[in-house]
């Protein structure tokens, strides 16, 4: 019989496969480099989107059906169940860190990713 015990070169293809997964997951996380995202929070889970793509997508809530546009690299609420529609009246978010939510229904949109003038930074305080 043979022994199934740990080679030589076993563990370093194990940390370098442990890194590159890691590394991939921070990639798809922060958006994958420049490439902007809407990312969609429920109660049913978290979603996200390429905002380089116009799309309408509709967003199960708590209350209902939220509607999401996406034009131009900009997103925003187009319709919500909410009584006050304070989130679609909020208007559209282009900038990288713009959030927007729908409170009664459990919406939450989020722009990440590279800012479009292509700055890195994390926040402006005025």
């Amino acid at each position: 019989m043979k022994r199934a015990g740990i080679k030589i070169l076993d563990l370093p293809v194990l940390i370098l496969s442990v890194a590159a997964l890691a590394a991939s997951i921070l990639l798809v996380r922060r958006g994958g480099g420049d490439e902007r995202l809407l990312v969609v929070r429920t109660p049913e889970g978290e979603f996200v989107y390429p905002l380089s793509k116009n799309a309408v997508y509709k967003i199960e809530g708590a209350i209902g059906i939220s509607e999401i546009e996406v034009a131009d690299g900009t997103a925003r609420f187009l319709d919500s169940p909410c009584p006050g529609k304070t989130c679609v009246m909020s208007g559209a978010l282009s900038d990288t860190g713009a959030w927007a939510a729908c409170l009664p229904n459990q919406v939450f949109i989020r722009i990440e990713g590279s800012r479009q003038d292509g700055n890195q930074l994390d926040a402006i305080a005025q």
